[in-house]
C-alpha cells in the first residue's frame, strides 16, 4: 500500500460556499493615524488645574500654593 502524500495547499480549506482565492483576512497596510492636536487638548478649567494642585500638595511633594498651581498648570498643558 502506497502511502499518500499531503499537499499542503489542499490542507488550507476554504469557509463552506467560498472558493480558496477569495478568502478575505482583514489586513492594516497604512500606519495608525496621530491624534490632531485638537483632539489631544485638554480644556483648562479651574477644577482641572485645582484637583492637580491638590494631587502634589497632597503628595508631600510640592512648595507654595502658588508653586503647586503653576506645576499643575504645566502639566496640564505638557510642557
Amino acid at each position: 500500500m502506497a502511502a499518500k502524500k499531503s499537499n499542503p495547499a489542499s490542507a488550507r480549506k476554504a469557509p463552506a460556499g467560498k472558493a480558496t482565492d477569495s478568502v478575505n483576512t482583514p489586513v492594516r497596510n497604512s500606519a495608525i493615524p496621530k491624534p490632531s492636536a485638537a483632539a489631544k487638548a485638554v480644556e483648562l478649567t479651574h477644577d482641572v488645574i485645582a484637583k492637580r494642585a491638590y494631587e502634589i500638595w497632597s503628595s508631600g511633594s510640592g512648595g507654595t500654593e502658588s508653586d503647586n498651581w503653576l506645576r499643575a498648570e504645566r502639566e496640564q498643558r505638557g510642557r
